[in-house]
């Protein structure tokens, strides 16, 4: 069987086999953070806020929005530990949060940190070259293609050296080289699972606000599918790690 083919399967499984034990880990750190928005937000997270000089237009409050954002990136990092090592540990966690631990959380910010740098450099240095590319060749045809080529390879990328944080939720840390030497045997069917994830979603997330516009039930439901899709893309990571580091057979 494809490699890519059985990854992606896996992942499915891994993710909506186990959905009432990772709401009950992650669902409620996912939502705060987005409710709060909502309420003192809600221009944000309905796309009312993109030009307050129109009218009709909502204001943004950047204090609350700035707070918002902080509970984010903590939320999301207590969240990704504790499916990691739910999944790796079969760790339970305590209530309807993931156990605490400041150290993993702080050292899994640190990874993911690590991972958003270098995909910004690289973002940078292949936006200059597509840049370049679009001046000498100006096509809208070109510029889309290359665009598409772009994202393709920040998620590529993303993939590639993500095994650093279910490692560092583990607590067995891993430098970004070894990520992408030991995803190397199998970098090109790592595609498969990271364009359907990303697809699937932004498809989805798309057809939400057709169907109800930009409104606050729009905005509550991708939220939803925002959440499966960080469980997705944490499912990937788990499963690359499992399989190539810790050697596990997947189903």
């Amino acid at each position: 069987m494809d490699y890519g083919y059985q990854l992606l399967r896996h992942v499915v499984q891994q993710v909506f086999g186990n959905l009432a034990q990772a709401a009950r880990l992650t669902l409620l750190l996912t939502l705060i953070p987005s409710l709060l928005l909502i309420v003192t937000n809600p221009g944000v997270m309905t796309g009312a806020a993109i030009d307050p000089t129109q009218p009709g237009a909502i204001g943004v409050n950047w204090s609350m929005l700035m707070l918002a954002a902080a509970l984010s990136v903590v939320a999301w990092c207590w969240a990704a530990v504790g499916w990691h090592r739910y999944v790796l540990l079969e760790e339970m966690g305590n209530g309807v949060v993931p156990m605490w631990n400041g150290t993993r959380i702080w050292n899994y910010f640190t990874a993911a940190l690590i991972v958003g740098l270098v995909v910004l450099g690289v973002a940078f240095g292949l936006g200059l070259v597509i840049g370049f590319v679009v001046v000498l060749l100006p096509s809208p045809m070109v510029a889309g293609f290359l665009g598409i080529g772009l994202v393709v390879g920040v998620l590529w990328i993303s993939a590639r050296i993500g095994l650093i944080l279910p490692a560092a939720a583990l607590g067995q840390p891993l430098r970004v080289s070894e990520s992408w030497a030991v995803t190397a045997p199998v970098s090109g069917q790592i595609l498969l699972p990271v364009l359907v994830i990303a697809v699937v979603g932004g498809v989805v997330s798309q057809v939400v606000h057709m169907i109800l516009g930009m409104t606050i039930a729009a905005a509550l439901v991708n939220v939803g599918v925002s959440w499966l899709q960080l469980l997705m893309n944490l499912g990937l990571m788990t499963t690359l790690y499992g399989n190539l580091i810790e050697g596990r057979q997947m189903n």
